[in-house]
């Protein structure tokens, strides 16, 4: 086996965790027989994709006009894609594949190389000196024995904390009514008592109360013209 040669491991799919090795120049993935790569899943086409091996560590990945497309680091590619170590590659959308290799990693710029003694920055000590404690009250202090002035705003005078002014709510203004409709109401009032009692005494005993007795000359008078001549007998 080739010490070199990466290799594939199925993250998700019909046979999870299955390693392939990529020993080959060309490696076609697909889920027809005679692929190199043989994947029995629904979402992978007949020939898939392929996986070109230029020697030591440079491979890439090419798609085969698949039906569900093959995505790289989840972007889809149409054309040849390299491949880095860790890459995902997907397969539609229910087979993921991860792609592995032996090459060493390269440290940036900004990394330490390995071996190398890192001595720390020297820092003045006016930097790293402890800072006075700040004194903090210890002692309780009771409240003020009389409330502060008040002073209104914007008047500037002094007011005694004894003098504030008392704000009382104001009461509602009352409703006067006026003497003549009270005069119309007390006279429709009186009418309408003097009509029942008149109706009362008419209908009471055939209205004898009410034109045989005292007020009967009063009765004559009044309505003696219409033929008024009640029966008193």
């Amino acid at each position: 086996m080739n010490e070199e040669a990466a290799y594939l491991v199925m993250e998700q799919g019909p046979y999870a965790q299955q390693q392939y090795q990529l020993d080959k120049q060309t490696t076609v993935i697909g889920r027809g027989p005679n692929n190199d790569i043989v994947i029995a899943d629904a979402e992978v086409s007949r020939q898939h994709a392929r996986i070109l091996w230029h020697g030591g560590y440079d491979y890439e990945i090419q798609d085969l006009g698949s039906t569900n497309g093959t995505f790289i680091d989840g972007r889809r590619i149409s054309g040849a894609v390299p491949l880095k170590n860790g890459a995902l590659i997907k397969l539609g959308d229910s087979v993921t594949l991860s792609f592995h290799t032996s090459e060493p990693v390269v440290a940036d710029e900004d990394d330490t190389p390995t071996g190398e003694i890192v001595v720390p920055p020297v820092v003045p000590s006016w930097v790293t000196a402890p800072k006075p404690a700040v004194s903090q009250p210890s002692a309780y202090m009771p409240p003020p024995a009389s409330l502060p002035a008040y002073v209104p705003p914007g008047t500037g005078a002094y007011v005694p904390p004894g003098a504030l002014p008392e704000v009382q709510a104001a009461a509602p203004p009352r409703r006067q009514v006026h003497p003549l409709l009270l005069g119309c109401g007390a006279l429709l009032l009186t009418a309408f008592l003097c009509t029942a009692v008149l109706f009362f005494l008419d209908a009471y005993d055939n209205g004898r109360l009410l034109y045989c007795g005292a007020l009967r000359p009063f009765w004559q008078l009044l309505l003696g013209p219409f033929g008024f001549a009640p029966l008193c007998g």
